[in-house]
């Protein structure tokens, strides 16, 4: 998904103020060399946000509309699709019944009420690890003292040369302990994506046993080596990861206004679908407080008087942002 970089950032301001701008007076002005200028170039291209004559080598900005019709209306169609198929996801697992007596080893779940015996249990599944480690952890900012408890374990996966994907929610990345253990180990090949929605909180290893949470709320978990159910599990994960946005901390602020953006987005969609603050913070992985200031700051924007005016309103036309 093409993004607003730094580079590109300065050469739209400069552009959209300097009328007949090439890319030898952008060199010039900005410090910049031409290789950085065509590639800030292409990327803002690609935003619609400019263009260049063929002719004359002239940019030509358009207006930051452009952009959010070009990229991120399509973006919001796609995460809503996505999260239509969490919630039928979720109501299927909600639903599924193991009682297949011919495959009954195969189809049950074990449950682990514990959450000592659950982490015993994680970290002897990492040690038999062989390929790859899918793991969802929605909610936003994560517990300091599980992120600490999961260190050695996450490095001996990763230097073994196991795969490691991680999707969090947007608002991660506001986090600065998620921050900085994402920077601890992305140089050691984890890749870690965000959804403004989320994906269920799982941890699949190698494809062939899944980890859930108890559906109680309690920290114990259901075990499952069900292959038609893992691989189920880790289908939805990869149509998740591939609406996600890559989480990369060295280059992360150009991109935080998009990701406050697609937080907003998300919001505005519950809210059209009449959802309350505790489930619209529950879907986005904010505290109740922010999600209602955020709310409250989208019924100022666009003037409405109460929820259901909101809701009338938000539905009559885009939301466009603050």
């Amino acid at each position: 998904m093409p993004q607003l970089t730094a580079d590109g950032n300065r050469l739209y301001r400069f552009v959209a103020l300097t009328p007949g701008t090439t890319r030898e007076s952008a060199c010039e002005a900005l410090d910049m060399d031409a290789a950085d200028v065509e590639e800030a170039a292409d990327a803002l291209g690609d935003l619609g946000l400019l263009s260049k004559c063929p002719d004359t080598g002239i940019y030509t900005p358009y207006p930051v509309d452009h952009a959010r019709i070009k990229v991120l209306n399509p973006a919001q169609h796609g995460l809503n699709e996505i999260q239509a198929f969490i919630d039928h996801l979720r109501g299927d697992l909600d639903e599924l019944t193991l009682k297949t007596e011919h495959l009954e080893d195969d189809n049950s779940l074990e449950v682990i009420p514990g959450v000592h015996d659950v982490r015993q249990l994680i970290n002897g599944l990492a040690e038999g690890c062989r390929a790859e480690v899918l793991t969802s952890q929605p909610g936003g900012a994560r517990d300091e003292g599980v992120l600490d408890e999961s260190l050695e374990r996450t490095e001996r996966l990763l230097r073994r040369g196991v795969r490691m994907r991680t999707l969090y929610q947007h608002t991660a990345r506001f986090s600065p302990v998620t921050m900085s253990f994402v920077e601890r180990f992305t140089p050691l090949g984890a890749e870690v994506c965000t959804l403004a929605g989320g994906f269920p909180r799982c941890i699949v290893f190698d494809r062939e046993v899944a980890i859930l949470p108890l559906m109680d709320g309690s920290h114990g978990a259901a075990v499952s080596r069900n292959r038609h159910l893992v691989s189920f599990i880790a289908e939805a994960f990869e149509r998740a990861w591939s609406a996600g946005e890559k989480f990369v901390p060295e280059t992360d602020r150009p991109a935080r206004a998009a990701i406050t953006s697609d937080i907003q987005q998300t919001i505005v969609s519950l809210l059209i679908q009449g959802e309350s603050d505790n489930r619209i913070a529950h879907v986005v992985g904010i505290s109740l407080r922010n999600c209602q200031r955020h709310i409250a700051n989208i019924m100022k924007s666009i003037g409405a008087r109460n929820r259901l005016h909101a809701g009338y309103l938000l539905g009559k036309e885009p939301f466009g942002g603050n």
